[in-house]
């Protein structure tokens, strides 16, 4: 009897330990939930690429559209405009004016008067303005070194007038500088067999003078009589009577160029442009300003 109580305890004893085996079995499951903690990283790593795929992208800093615009092109063809400064008379281009023309330093009105291009006289142009298709850049007739501007509306043209360089003009006169003067037609003085024009010249501003051209031209004939001189002639009965070494505000000069100045022939009948440029200094330098009236004796 008393063998028995120990080996009776040892089977209770294997039994306790079976049971307390199968009863922590069921804590010592963590990998499951580790496994389940896991994936939820993975899956936050890969939304975070995701995002990150738009910042990567080169498309707003990568687009020179703007830099790229065709502005400097258009400022390149608005230099380009005003095209030849220089010209050269070599053109071989002709043109025959319609009615009689005044040539001035200037495409428009407001610019001095250089020349007078009677109706029908054939004359070189050496250039045009630009954008326009009525200005004419030329050779003075009279003086071929000399460029002025017609305005050649109905103008005959002799050759391409697209060959004609582009010419751009001088900056507009300013309003009023103050220098001024008139011409005053007052007929003819026969001087034995010569002819001579007799005109009065006012100074109309506040600029002295002190030197002067004259220029008369037959505008049939084309025949050109000129004076030039550094003081201001009165002449009467054909001969020189007085004259002075300036003009001032308000001075007036009565002149009948004579020998020069004369023509040779009758005039009457004819039309004639009478030409007058005043210098503020002697030799026709300084501020030169030409005035020009049609007279019909």
């Amino acid at each position: 009897m008393s063998n028995k109580k120990p080996f009776f305890g040892l089977i209770v004893l294997v039994m306790a330990l079976v049971l307390s085996a199968c009863a922590t079995q069921p804590t010592a499951q963590p990998a499951p939930e580790a496994t389940a903690t896991t994936a939820p990283v993975v899956n936050t790593e890969a939304p975070t690429a995701t995002v990150a795929e738009p910042t990567a992208t080169a498309m707003p800093t990568n687009t020179p559209l703007p830099t790229a615009t065709a502005t400097p092109e258009a400022a390149t063809e608005a230099v380009v405009q005003p095209t030849a400064q220089v010209v050269s008379s070599g053109s071989g281009i002709m043109i025959t004016l319609d009615q009689n023309t005044i040539c001035r330093t200037g495409p428009a009105t407001v610019y001095s008067s250089v020349a007078s291009i009677p109706a029908g006289q054939k004359v070189k142009a050496v250039g045009r303005l630009a954008n326009d298709t009525i200005y004419y850049f030329i050779e003075d007739p009279a003086s071929p070194d000399t460029h002025c501007w017609v305005f050649g509306q109905g103008a005959t043209v002799e050759g391409d007038r697209s060959l004609l360089a582009l010419v751009e003009p001088l900056p507009s006169p300013t309003p009023d500088t103050h220098a001024n003067f008139s011409i005053t037609y007052s007929g003819i003085k026969q001087c034995g067999d010569d002819y001579s024009f007799k005109f009065i010249v006012t100074n109309t501003n506040d600029t002295v003078w002190q030197s002067i051209k004259v220029r008369i031209t037959d505008a049939k004939t084309k025949v050109a009589a000129n004076i030039a001189a550094n003081r201001f002639e009165e002449y009467y009965n054909c001969q020189l009577d007085n004259y002075q070494g300036d003009l001032t505000k308000g001075e007036r000069v009565f002149m009948t160029p004579y020998n020069p100045g004369h023509f040779d022939y009758r005039p009457y009948g004819g039309t004639f442009f009478i030409r007058v440029t005043l210098c503020t200094e002697k030799d026709w330098k300084g501020t030169c300003l030409t005035r020009e009236i049609k007279v019909n004796p």
